[in-house]
Order: structure tokens, then sequence, then C-alpha cells
């Protein structure tokens, strides 16, 4: 003992002080805050960085700092869940105004059903590219309408606005706002707009930031869910993106929402 203390540079007697110490009060609330953070984490799938995990404890009453939780969650390995496929590539667009897009200079949203957002992506299933439709209120964030299917064309893109349309019932003058991809680009679905008296908003060319909240989702759903799941089978995917979508929606907490669920921001606003 006493070559190893010369080694470290300490005194044996401040050694066996030290090995006698009884653990102090912050290092057992540490403990105790740890395993609070442990099963937040895991309750949310592992996709919560610290601020979320903070948001979370701060609901359930934990008087605690965003800094001490995110050194906490350092020191252990804590991080979101989340995989990185795509590399971002910086580059300049000189934007060009379309006065078709009714998003541009419009004030936020005071209410639900005031604009709908919608697009499609792209799911590998086995062997084969599959597409998403999703209809989300820009107001709540919430997914109020989606699709599945093998093909993409106009059916794909009604049948989420359908299922939007039953389960909110929006009132006529709503803002649907796509990009100009070829499904939302047809006689058919111009006529479902004007059936539920819908004003439709375009994209500028080329645009993607446009439609920045659909964007969100996508990268959200495909980095938290999709990239870690190899579908064998439509049946297996669907099962897997009806479940992500429910806890997007009703328990997954949104920056831009004050942390809150998109669920929980609708009734709210209700």
């Amino acid at each position: 003992m006493a070559v190893l203390c010369r080694k470290l540079f300490v005194t044996r007697a401040g050694y066996y002080a030290w090995k006698k110490r009884q653990t102090s009060e912050r290092s057992l609330n540490n403990e105790a805050l740890l395993k609070k953070i442990l099963e937040v984490h895991q309750q949310s799938r592992e996709t919560y960085g610290y601020p979320r995990v903070h948001a979370v404890l701060k609901k359930q009453g934990e008087s605690c700092g965003r800094n001490r939780i995110a050194r906490i969650m350092r020191d252990f390995g804590i991080k979101a869940r989340m995989a990185k496929r795509f590399r971002k590539h910086s580059h300049r667009h000189h934007l060009i105004r379309d006065p078709r897009n009714m998003l541009l200079g419009r004030e936020p949203e005071e209410r639900i059903n005031e604009v709908w957002v919608c697009d499609v992506t792209y799911v590998r299933v086995a062997r084969d590219w599959n597409y998403l439709c999703t209809v989300m209120d820009r107001y709540s964030r919430k997914i109020v309408g989606w699709h599945f299917a093998k093909s993409l064309n106009a059916h794909l893109a009604m049948e989420a606005v359908h299922m939007a349309v039953q389960q909110q019932q929006p009132k006529p003058g709503l803002v649907f706002h796509t990009d100009r991809g070829i499904e939302f680009a047809n006689k058919e679905f111009k006529a479902l707009m004007d059936q539920h008296g819908m004003q439709i908003s375009k994209s500028r060319k080329g645009c993607c930031w446009d439609n920045a909240n659909m964007e969100s989702f996508y990268h959200t759903l495909k980095t938290e869910m999709i990239y870690f799941h190899r579908f064998k089978d439509i049946v297996d995917a669907l099962a897997h993106i009806m479940d992500y979508i429910r806890f997007y929606n009703n328990d997954r907490l949104h920056s831009s929402l004050n942390y809150e669920s998109p669920a929980t921001y609708e009734a709210m606003a209700a």
C-alpha cells in the first residue's frame, strides 16, 4: 500500500481517510436522480435527450437544473437513440416568391384546423420501396391523417386526407399545404380539396423549407424508429408506423410546443 501511495503521490493517512469517508448527500441525490432519468429515458423509447428528460422530471415535481441532468446523462452515457443516415450538405438556394404559397408571411396559427401540411416519404420494406403520406395540423403538430401503401399516386394522398377529415371535421377555409409532387397535382385530388372547402397551397419550386414541419417529422420518424428496423413485409412496417404515430401524437414531448405532446397541446387549445 505504501508503494502505491508513493506512486500516486498521496499519503497513506489521506488514502485511509478517503476510504472511510461516507458518501456525500449530493452523491446520494445524484444516484436517486439517475434512476429517475433512466426511467424517463426508457419510457421515451430512448429517444429523449436532456432537454426533454428535464421537462418530464419538472412535470413530475422534480427540482433539478437542465445542466445537472445533462452532466449526469453524459457521465453515464445516456443519450438520445437516433440514427444518422445522411450527411448534411450546405449550399445556397436562391428562392423565388410564388403567389400560390399561402404560408409565406402568414401569422402563426391561433387554433387547430387552420393549416394542414402534407407530404410523402419513402420507406424500404424488404427489397421494395413503399410510401407513407401524412397530414399534420401545423398548430398542434399532431398527425391527423396518414396512409401507407406500395404505390405513389393520388389515392395515397387522398386516403390520408380522408382520415384527417373524418377525425378532425374541419370547417371550410382550411389551408392545405403540400409540395409539387405528382400525387397532389391531379384532378382527383383537387376535387377532394374543393369538396371539403380547402384552399390549396404549394411550396415554391425546389424549396423543401416551405414544408419544414413535415420534413422535420419525417426526420424524427426515421432517426428514432425506421432506421432501427428492417421490415420483412408491409404488415410489419404498418404495425411499427402505426405504433410510432400513436407515440408521437400522445406521448412524445415537442420542444416547439413548450414540451407538451401534440395531443395535449390540442386539448389545451380546445
